[in-house]
């Protein structure tokens, strides 16, 4: 069901004095831009639309209040009456209880300000999946202000870019506007660890995603030499010491890191200063065979404070030009099924997954899969 503000809307007895109240806080916000007879307007249409899966009705005013709010102003975007300067975002899934309101709240607080987010659902629950404000509040983050909403037609007309959750919701089309579908598991019945997985996800998604809208200044990428050795080691050890990386338990020194690397396809992302490494890629032999000699095997890692902002996007597009320079058809690699940001990275590079070996080694006593990952050169035949 998509809701806008002249489709007849259900208007179940409630006080209208009440909603009158309501409609303050939007004509407040409006002032200038709307008489307040015609805010109170979609107040009363946003109840109507909010009251059909609402459980609890206490707060209803307030919530049909901040909802026609939004709504007012995603009206007044689409009608021309003010220019956004920030990309708009819409999450949708189909009761706005979990991945999109995760998505949503992950978007906000990564963009800070850069971005303006809404989420919403074509048959919106009553409430937020508890599961859902668990996992958020382990990173900070409170979603218990927010609450599942209707999707609507200007929220729709409004968005840059509309994501739908993997849960088979449908959006109006309209020119213009870019349309993904990230498949994601259902959170809803589901224990709290695969809701800390589908959070994850979404959390290395939304990062990609805001890459993409707001890139940050792209970071110089030059040649691996060994001035930039311990930075390089310090930033591998970090990605050792997260565990989701590598079997690797150590760093090696930095003779024995270089010479296990290809002298061609090594590179450091650096500030604009040009002092502080970001990150870095690199790729090694994967066998002394002719046949293999179009074959490496690549590894990338970027600094913890450097991601999210489009360094190893460019580290990877840095390496695919060294590789397909010098006549290289196949870079791959293995990533634990559990680093979803590495996997979503690679597959924004253009890498396809070509299958799981499952408990192929152990790992601090503990047996781990590896997700194989290749990208074929479509440029070497």
């Amino acid at each position: 069901m998509i809701g806008g503000f002249h489709a007849p809307a259900l208007r179940p007895a409630r006080p209208r004095a009440v909603l009158d109240r309501a409609a303050d806080e939007p004509a407040d916000r409006h002032t200038g831009n709307s008489a307040p007879e015609t805010i109170a307007e979609p107040v009363h249409d946003s109840c109507g639309l909010m009251i059909r899966s609402a459980r609890v009705h206490t707060h209803l005013p307030t919530l049909a209040a901040r909802f026609a709010a939004d709504r007012l102003r995603a009206a007044a975007l689409v009608q021309g009456a003010f220019v956004s300067d920030v990309p708009e975002v819409l999450f949708v899934c189909v009761h706005n209880a979990g991945r999109s309101q995760m998505a949503a709240a992950l978007l906000e607080h990564h963009a800070a300000g850069r971005v303006t987010v809404r989420s919403a659902g074509s048959a919106p629950a009553g409430s937020i999946n508890p599961a859902v404000i668990t996992v958020m509040d382990e990173l900070g983050l409170d979603v218990t202000r927010e609450f599942p909403k209707p999707l609507t037609t200007e929220a729709v007309q409004a968005a840059d870019v509309v994501i739908t959750m993997g849960c088979g919701d449908a959006c109006p089309i309209f020119p213009g506007k870019r349309y993904e579908d990230w498949q994601l598991a259902d959170p809803a019945g589901q224990g709290i660890e695969l809701v800390r997985l589908v959070r994850d996800e979404i959390d290395a998604r939304v990062r990609g995603l805001l890459a993409e809208l707001v890139p940050a200044e792209r970071p110089r990428i030059t040649a691996m030499t060994p001035e930039h050795a311990a930075q390089v080691l310090a930033i591998y050890q970090i990605g050792i010491d997260e565990g989701q990386a590598t079997f690797e338990t150590t760093t090696p020194d930095w003779e024995r890191f270089e010479a296990a690397k290809l002298p061609a396809h090594r590179h450091v992302a650096v500030d604009t200063d040009g002092g502080r490494v970001l990150g870095w890629v690199a790729a090694a032999v994967v066998s002394n065979r002719c046949a293999y000699a179009g074959v490496v095997e690549h590894s990338v890692y970027v600094h913890p404070a450097a991601r999210g902002h489009g360094v190893g996007s460019a580290l990877l597009a840095a390496l695919i030009a060294s590789t397909e320079a010098a006549g290289i058809w196949t870079i791959q690699s293995g990533i634990f099924p559990e680093n979803t940001a590495s996997l979503a990275l690679h597959a924004r590079a253009g890498f396809r997954v070509i299958g799981t070996q499952e408990r192929i080694g152990r790992h601090h006593g503990v047996w781990r899969d590896v997700v194989l990952i290749e990208r074929r050169s479509p440029v070497i035949s």
